[in-house]
C-alpha cells in the first residue's frame, strides 16, 4: 500500500511540475520534461506496488512469515 500511495504522489508532483514548471527557466534542468519523468517513475512504482499487493508479497503477509 505503501508503494501505491508514495507513486500516485510522486505522479502528482509530476504532473504539477509539467503543468506549471514549464514557465520557470532553469539552466541545468526543464522543469516540465522533469515532470513527465517523476509522472512514469510514479506510475511504475504504484504499478509495482498493486502489483505486490495481488500477489500476497507485502510487508506482514503469510508468505512471508514461514
Amino acid at each position: 500500500m505503501r508503494d501505491v500511495v508514495g507513486g500516485v504522489g510522486l505522479s502528482g508532483v509530476g504532473v504539477l511540475l509539467k503543468v506549471y514548471g514549464g514557465r520557470v527557466d532553469l539552466p541545468a534542468v526543464s522543469l516540465d520534461k522533469l515532470g513527465v519523468v517523476l509522472i512514469v517513475i510514479g506510475a511504475l512504482e504504484a504499478a509495482y506496488g498493486v502489483f505486490r499487493m495481488t500477489r500476497g508479497a507485502g510487508r506482514g503477509s503469510p508468505a512471508k512469515r514461514r
